[in-house]
């Protein structure tokens, strides 16, 4: 019997497409995506919100007690080091700060869509190699799948992944394209040695980079070693992809352990969900409610109406409670109750259907599909057994559900099962040539119109900028004379208040944000009473911002061009009547 050649012993039905995309094409996706995401960094180069914050000081005061400096219970310890390393270079002034993490963040951007392209590449090849269309079913060009997954992609970098968030969250999208990507290619039995150790090296980066991904890198090999089909060819394999994760983890998990006296990969998991199941471990949290645990050093309660809050010592940082929310926290216990948790995932599939529900572009896609479908195709359902490389997916998804959702923890995930189920869609004696101008009017407009949309709106906030009103806040500090060192009270809103970076001072004692009105509400004494305490804590100014009733304030001083007022050393503002 005469041998056939290996590639004649595929089914003739299904030919070989090339994953490759053509050059010019990719050329101008790449200036696009460039443009987009440069705009949106630059439109908002001076925000900053509370966890950049905390990243921001990890990478500067962390940085100055070496590795171990970057050991935190909270916050993961790869986005200050990559922040650490830049700042090193550039040396940025405090002004300039935020636009230089801005530029970081772009940096990842860039990289996480060359990851990303990588991913697609996979696809392709995988789904060529699975002979998805059968009979005279024809599926989803390759060069027409690679245009969606470009769009599609700018469009998350809009609205679920933006690169202008102060955040580590690229950095774990771009590893889990890359891990992605090795999941298929061992699926279509690609899967070398040299394959399973970059996975377990890719799975022990985004660790590094996120807590979360620690459990969810098991949920990755798992799926490694199920999708090599043979037992004794995947175990081996797979061992050696776990003992690489398992070195690249383990100094950081060890480090760990040793600050917390037990064994802990990090905590932010369990103060996460008895912050959003549970009702407690928020900043200034004192135990409530019942039955959460007793905080072992909570910040010190001064008062407790209006309530008054001091966290002087023992940690560094623009905002103490922030820098490690861990060590504030510990104490907390989680525990589960079914009517919690239940509300929890209602909330989940809320925030799922807001995600879909961005921009409309899902849905005008969804229709176009379904009628194009309906008259000519079938939903592909892939490859026999492919649900072992795609739960890998689904699972941070289910994971978040238990406690909390938002786009930038799920949206690469969401965005590579969306790529997925374009690329599993068939079409019924539809000419591959014809399908992408029959598409092209909503597959290509429905994500270009909002890309353009937002696009739009950054370059008219970059020609007309607003005030950087953080820096005025540290300027007009300055100007009264207060130094660098210095430790200032806050009434309201201390966790996103930049300016205190800026001006190289620590807000040492707060009011909090959601307890501010009682303090404006309540008889000159008490005020009174509020501000010694701040004084006698060691505070040298008080500050509010966005105050009710600015107008009525007399003896607060208001910083020019902003809307924060001051009080200094603890002296009452002057009351009539």
């Amino acid at each position: 019997m005469t041998q056939l050649p290996r590639n004649q012993g595929q089914k003739s039905a299904a030919p070989q497409e090339d994953f490759r995309f053509d050059p010019k094409h990719r050329l101008f996706f790449w200036c696009l995506a460039i443009l987009i995401g440069f705009l949106q960094i630059w439109a908002h180069r001076h925000d900053m919100n509370p966890d950049g914050v905390s990243y921001l000081d990890i990478a500067t005061l962390g940085a100055q007690a070496g590795w171990k400096g970057f050991l935190n219970g909270y916050w993961s310890p790869l986005y200050p080091f990559l922040l650490n390393i830049v700042f090193r270079v550039f040396h940025p002034t405090p002004q300039g700060e935020s636009t230089v993490l801005h530029l970081v963040n772009f940096a990842i951007y860039l990289t996480s869509l060359a990851c990303f392209e990588f991913f697609i590449a996979e696809l392709i090849r995988t789904r060529s190699a699975g002979n998805i269309a059968t009979g005279d079913r024809v599926q989803v060009p390759s060069q027409t799948l690679w245009i969606w997954g470009y769009l599609f992609f700018i469009w998350a970098s809009s609205f679920w992944l933006r690169p202008s968030l102060e955040s580590p969250d690229l950095c774990v999208a771009a590893m889990a394209y890359l891990a992605m990507a090795f999941l298929l290619r061992i699926r279509a039995g690609s899967g070398s040695w040299i394959t399973f150790a970059l996975l377990g090296a890719v799975l022990g980066v985004s660790y590094l980079a996120k807590a979360a991904m620690f459990p969810l890198s098991f949920v990755f090999l798992a799926c490694a070693f199920l999708a090599v089909g043979s037992p004794r060819r995947a175990l081996p394999r797979t061992l050696v992809a776990l003992l690489i994760f398992l070195a690249v983890a383990a100094p950081l998990v060890i480090g760990l352990s040793e600050m917390k006296h037990r064994l802990t990969f990090g905590e932010v998991g369990k103060i996460a969900y008895a912050q959003y199941v549970n009702g407690a471990a928020h900043i200034d949290w004192q135990g409530e409610p019942p039955g959460n645990g007793n905080p072992i050093h909570p910040a010190r309660q001064l008062l407790s109406d209006p309530p008054l809050y001091e966290f002087a010592t023992p940690l560094v940082g623009s905002y103490p409670p922030s820098y490690d929310l861990s060590y504030w926290a510990e104490g907390v216990k989680f525990h589960f109750s079914l009517g919690r948790q239940l509300f929890a995932l209602v909330r989940a599939f809320s925030s799922f259907l807001q995600m879909f529900s961005r921009s409309g572009a899902l849905y005008a896609v969804l229709i176009a599909l379904y009628f194009m479908v309906r008259k000519s195709g079938a939903w592909g359902s892939g490859a026999k057994g492919e649900w072992r490389v795609w739960l890998a997916a689904y699972a941070p998804m289910a994971m978040y559900s238990l406690v909390h959702v938002e786009p930038r923890f799920i949206g690469e995930f969401a965005l590579m099962l969306l790529i997925r189920f374009f690329a599993g869609v068939r079409f019924s004696r539809l000419p591959g040539r014809a399908l992408l101008p029959r598409a092209a009017l909503v597959m290509i407009l429905a994500p270009a119109i909002p890309i353009a949309w937002t696009a739009g709106q950054n370059f008219v906030d970059i020609l007309r900028p607003q005030p950087f009103e953080q820096w005025e806040v540290a300027r007009g500090l300055q100007a009264m004379g207060i130094p660098p060192g210095s430790q200032v009270g806050m009434i309201g809103g201390a966790p996103g208040a930049y300016w205190a970076r800026l001006a190289g001072v620590r807000i040492i004692a707060e009011v909090p944000h959601p307890d501010q009105g009682r303090f404006w509400a309540a008889s000159p004494a008490t005020q009174q009473e509020v501000l010694s305490k701040f004084a006698a804590a060691g505070a040298t100014i008080v500050i509010t911002c966005l105050p009710p009733q600015p107008a009525s304030m007399q003896g607060w001083q208001q910083l020019p061009r902003t809307n924060c007022y001051v009080t200094q050393y603890g002296r009452a503002p002057h009351t009539s009547g």
